[in-house]
């Protein structure tokens, strides 16, 4: 592939070895660029080390001191390092460009903006990209879910064909960093609270989600949650100075009237005095209304796009959920386990709560806690009519019980001994729901690996005492 003479050289630091600092590595190295890869971690703990350099890249464990930007022409930061951290504050004032991966795979692949869908929000992104992705393959149109999901966007470099649609799952982290990234399509869900661990404020975590619309011009489209205030003012706002077309969504009337909407089991789209039938929400496998939001983006965007009734139901027909998210982790003494373990925020928690209660005839029992990333857990009080006792763990354990008062709650070292505990105080026709609310590494490795400890220690359970 010819070299892409705006991306600087000849050299490049890249920040993390992670998937998309690795992607960012590689793609850099085939171009001919002289990389370096800083990691936190010890060089020994570095996985990918050897295939690095096998590239011909340089590796550097223990950090990232400012002393590895002498003779930078770039840096490639990856989601997981903070704006605030001393080396990107000390390239920004020698100037030199500080790019994110996306930014990076962006460029690599020819700046596509009309064949890119890009989907932000607090919750819900995995879901829509998903279905818009299955959705678009199934009418005919190669398409690649990819970005936070899958694969870093980089990675399709040397693979994106000239008709395939990338759609992009793009976290704030990933959007703080952009220059010139586009979406002829940019979805924003609903938007809460999230990742104040990361952003220094809830102010900053917003703008970092509106900058998914500042590249945009008139021939594009923003899609939003009318529903949600904050989604509804931050597309407006970009609407208005890109001119871009803008197409909200929602169950009910909110900050503007959805164009798209959930109707009588449906989901239409007016357009003047005009109504679509863009699905039905009988397709749609999975509970919640949450659930039903998701697939009124995914049909709003797809809309736009020349995705059909038939290849939308279809692609909700297929999708079982995700890996983690409301995951049926099997049953002992009549009580169902539930497996939510990608709720990484109070607003995820919410939903599960609200899909589960219908169901859950002898109540539910919450696993609950982590590090929390934004809000209090006393917003989820609303939430707990069918919680009959709440078990908490991890980092904020001590805080949840000080601040959730209308239910008891009780507190555990370790996930194994809540949901024991859990088991024990449940009623056949019960529901333990793992839908913690906060990130997971306090405890464990990453939301699969708490994912993955919990049907352990349900299986353990069914083991001792029968069950599915």
């Amino acid at each position: 592939m010819a070299e892409l003479p705006d991306i600087p050289g000849p050299d490049v630091l890249v920040l993390g070895a992670g998937a998309s600092g690795r992607a960012a590595a590689r793609y850099l190295a085939r171009r001919g660029r002289r990389v370096l890869v800083a990691d936190s971690r010890p060089e020994s703990a570095i996985p990918a080390a050897s295939a690095l350099r096998a590239l011909g890249a340089r590796v550097h464990g223990g950090g990232h001191p400012p002393s590895l930007l002498a003779g930078m022409s770039l840096v490639v930061t990856s989601p997981g390092v903070p704006p605030a951290t001393g080396i990107l504050k000390a390239a920004r004032r020698g100037r030199i460009p500080v790019w994110g991966e996306l930014e990076l795979g962006y460029r690599a692949l020819g700046e596509p903006a009309d064949r890119l869908v890009a989907v932000t929000g607090t919750k819900g992104k995995s879901t829509v990209v998903t279905l818009l992705a299955e959705a678009l393959s199934i009418q005919g149109t190669p398409a690649r879910a990819c970005g936070n999901l899958g694969e870093p966007l980089t990675a399709l470099a040397r693979s994106f064909g000239p008709d395939e649609v990338a759609v992009v799952e793009t976290s704030s982290f990933q959007l703080a960093t952009i220059a010139r990234f586009r979406a002829r399509v940019a979805v924003m869900l609903e938007v809460g609270q999230d990742h104040l661990d990361w952003h220094p404020d809830l102010a900053d975590y917003r703008r970092s989600k509106a900058r998914l619309f500042e590249n945009q011009t008139a021939s594009d489209w923003v899609v939003f949650d009318g529903d949600d205030a904050v989604a509804s003012g931050l597309a407006a706002s970009g609407g208005r100075r890109s001119g871009a077309g803008l197409l909200p969504f929602g169950g009910s009337a909110g900050a503007h009237d959805p164009e798209v909407l959930v109707d009588s089991g449906r989901i239409v789209r007016r357009d003047g005095g005009a109504t679509r039938v863009l699905a039905s929400l009988a397709a749609l496998r999975l509970p919640g209304r949450h659930q039903q939001q998701n697939l009124a983006a995914a049909a709003a965007a797809g809309s736009l796009l020349g995705v059909g009734r038939d290849a939308l139901e279809a692609a909700a027909a297929r999708f079982p959920g995700l890996p983690h998210a409301l995951e049926d982790a099997g049953s002992v003494a009549g009580v169902r386990f539930v497996n939510d373990s990608r709720a990484t925020n109070l607003q995820a928690t919410r939903a599960a709560l609200e899909a589960l209660s219908p169901e859950a005839s002898g109540g539910i029992q919450l696993i609950l806690g982590g590090i929390l990333k934004g809000g209090r857990f006393a917003d989820l009080e609303g939430s707990l009519g069918a919680v009959r006792a709440v078990q908490a763990i991890g980092r904020t354990k001590d805080r949840i019980a000080a601040e959730i008062r209308s239910v008891p709650v009780e507190v555990h070292d370790t996930l194994d001994g809540a949901v024991e505990n859990a088991l024990a105080r449940s009623r056949p026709g019960g529901v333990v729901l793992l839908s913690p609310g906060c990130s997971s590494f306090d405890l464990f490795e990453n939301y699969g690996d708490r994912g993955r400890c919990f049907r352990a220690a349900v299986e353990r359970l069914q083991a001792a005492g029968g069950g599915r």
